[in-house]
């Protein structure tokens, strides 16, 4: 009875060796789609990542190396319209930094789905780098919206329902991005300025902000309050299980533990000490103190914030250093590796490898 349970014990082994070796040594497939939040009049771009068994071609590879040329960061090689592999698979939903796009993550992509993950990032509607729209910057609730209404309709795909674990979803996210994933987890944003209060007097527009010509009272703008009114304290998914947020904003919105309460699964927070875009010690350091959940690695002071986007191209260095260049110190994709080490602990821990 002993060896059979031992012989059982390394088939089982075995079996889980092989899955993840198929999953490390796949390719990456990629869809691209185009949802429609009608009730929000909000058009989503999104992009599907996944694991894929399909060759890319030369002529691919070669394509994507001119295109790279003239991008600001390096390229993702993948497989457009692939066919998933035949699993039953965990799914991430990655939000991106305030004025970034769907792309700006692919490192983090790139090797989640190489450890197994459907991956499906998202542009939010007028905050993404080619669509700027002023009163979307501020509206930082209806991204847990956006991220709902996604979710929704992947879990209803003909290519991908079959494939994804509906009891083994999570989330990630960067600057803006992070503080999506705390809202999904539960937090609830308090949009209103506190005077007295020393976090909020650090409240600032962020730099990727459009210029625009319209004066907006964000305070009390009509439609801003509206959404609030509406949106706030429906932000919450009790489908996702563990959340990953890297370098989170708006941390002057939280000041209490009460806004965490209704946070009962695990948070991951990772941040620089240099970040002088979102500050640790009013955002990393404010959400670990209010969040009972919530683990928190930090980087050393020469670690600023945009070194979570993808890595440089030697193009995007002379056209964009503010947010392609690091500290001489710093090696971007050394830090993504470590990052992306402990993602991939977190999400196993708590999530792709629970019953």
């Amino acid at each position: 009875m002993q060896v059979n349970y031992i012989f059982l014990v390394l088939i089982c082994l075995f079996y889980f060796s092989c899955n993840e070796k198929n999953h490390k040594t796949s390719n990456i497939g990629q869809v691209s789609l185009k949802y429609n939040d009608s009730k929000r009049s909000r058009p989503l771009d999104v992009e599907i990542w996944f694991p894929t068994h399909d060759s890319i071609s030369a002529k691919r590879i070669e394509k994507l190396k001119v295109r790279e040329e003239k991008s600001l960061f390096k390229i993702l090689p993948t497989i457009p319209n692939a066919k998933i592999i035949d699993d039953k698979l965990p799914l991430l939903i990655v939000s991106h930094g305030t004025g970034g796009n769907r792309f700006s993550l692919t490192w983090f992509i790139e090797k989640m789905v190489h450890k197994g993950y459907i991956v499906v990032s998202l542009g939010h509607y007028g905050n993404t780098t080619f669509n700027k729209l002023p009163r979307e910057f501020v509206k930082w609730w209806e991204r847990a919206i956006d991220v709902q209404f996604v979710l929704d309709r992947i879990l209803e795909n003909p290519k991908f329902k079959n494939h994804i674990d509906h009891e083994k979803i999570g989330g990630a996210g960067f600057s803006l991005g992070g503080y999506t994933n705390i809202a999904l987890a539960g937090g609830l944003v308090d949009r209103t300025y506190h005077p007295g209060d020393d976090i909020n007097k650090k409240r600032e527009l962020p730099p990727e902000f459009p210029k625009t010509d319209e004066i907006i009272d964000f305070d009390n703008d009509s439609l801003i309050v509206h959404s609030y009114e509406t949106y706030k304290n429906k932000v919450k998914d009790d489908r996702m299980k563990a959340f990953f947020v890297m370098a989170p904003a708006i941390g002057f919105g939280f000041h209490s533990k009460e806004q965490m309460r209704a946070i009962d699964k695990p948070i991951f927070i990772v941040a620089g000490k240099g970040d002088t875009n979102t500050p640790i010690q009013h955002n990393a350091l404010n959400y670990h103190e209010l969040i009972i959940s919530s683990e928190l690695h930090l980087f050393n002071e020469h670690v600023n914030h945009y070194v979570f986007l993808n890595e440089s191209t030697e193009f995007g260095k002379k056209v964009a250093p503010k947010i392609t260049i690091d500290h001489e110190k710093i090696d971007r994709k050394k830090i993504h590796d470590k990052v992306a080490e402990m993602a991939i602990d977190f999400f196993d821990k708590h999530l792709k490898h629970q019953k």
